[in-house]
């Protein structure tokens, strides 16, 4: 139902909806924190504005037309993605199947019904990075990344893939008012329960580097496959960043796409892996508590 929370997974179109709405709050002048939205809004409270932002709580059609008022936003050009997306949420509560079809952007190109999307490609590591690199110093609330490599970042030998990892800590340990967060997977290789030498020496120094930025967490992936796995950054509301790596150690390529939409469907897995992991400081008192120590 329309403005209450979800006790289940949230339905694909209310999480659609609420990138939307992230959409919104991203386009508006100096990006208004969750209380300061609340305020204008005048009609709830911080938690609500958060709930319907993260995708936990539809929202009524009334406190959707607050929302865009209190971003200085015309009400009516959500009126036909919340009545859409209400429909779908409201349908399959009834156990109807839905067509599952995308809801139209706030703005963008169209054809056939469905959103286009528009892929910048990056053909090797360099423009990769430099891209990313570029993105991370732009962001302004949150940053999430993946590393799933089989060789430690301090063994790749482009300039640009060392000045985007040390602009991710920069840039969480930068002194701002906004409200920050990074969070990075780091995949470990393993085998026959081991972890690889080279990415646990790193991985221990990494934790020295950054166990000080209170905006900063890592989590630990045990990964047991001998290949890279697929590696992306997801940058506020609506980047993804998707890096393709393996064979030759230094060979990179990959794409970015700006959209809410699409950034949702990342979004969710990045959130389900991470809620599985260990802490990267848990992880390493753990293995190197063992009698035999890392491989």
């Amino acid at each position: 139902m329309p403005g209450r929370r979800t006790s289940s997974e949230p339905h694909h179109a209310q999480l659609a909806f609420a990138a939307q709405l992230r959409e919104l709050r991203r386009m508006a002048d100096k990006k208004p924190t969750e209380e300061a939205i609340a305020r204008r809004m005048g009609c709830c409270g911080r938690s609500t504005v958060s709930a319907m932002l993260n995708g936990r709580r539809f929202p009524t059609w009334e406190h959707t037309a607050a929302f865009a008022r209190a971003l200085d936003a015309d009400p009516s050009k959500l009126r036909n993605q919340w009545v859409e997306a209400s429909r779908q949420i409201e349908e399959a509560s009834k156990g109807f199947a839905s067509p599952g079809t995308q809801l139209p952007l706030i703005s963008g190109p169209q054809a056939m019904g469905e959103a286009m999307l528009a892929a910048h490609w990056y053909r090797n590591n360099r423009e990769f990075y430099e891209a990313a690199g570029a993105r991370v110093q732009q962001a302004r609330s949150e940053i999430r990344v993946t590393y799933t490599r089989r060789y430690p970042p301090t063994q790749y030998t482009t300039r640009a893939s060392a000045d985007y990892f040390t602009a991710i800590l920069d840039w969480a340990s930068e002194d701002s008012d906004d409200e920050r967060s990074v969070r990075r997977i780091i995949g470990v290789p393993e085998r026959d329960g081991q972890p690889d030498s080279d990415m646990f020496s790193w991985a221990r120094q990494h934790y020295e580097d950054s166990k000080h930025i209170l905006t900063y967490e890592a989590n630990v992936l045990r990964w047991t496959a001998a290949a890279d796995g697929l590696n992306m950054a997801l940058i506020d509301d609506s980047v993804v960043f998707l890096a393709f790596s393996g064979g030759p150690r230094q060979k990179l390529n990959g794409l970015s796409i700006e959209n809410p939409t699409f950034m949702t469907y990342f979004a969710a897995y990045f959130d389900q892996l991470w809620a599985a992991l260990q802490p990267l400081g848990t992880y390493l008192s753990e293995v190197e508590g063992r009698a035999d120590g890392p491989a």
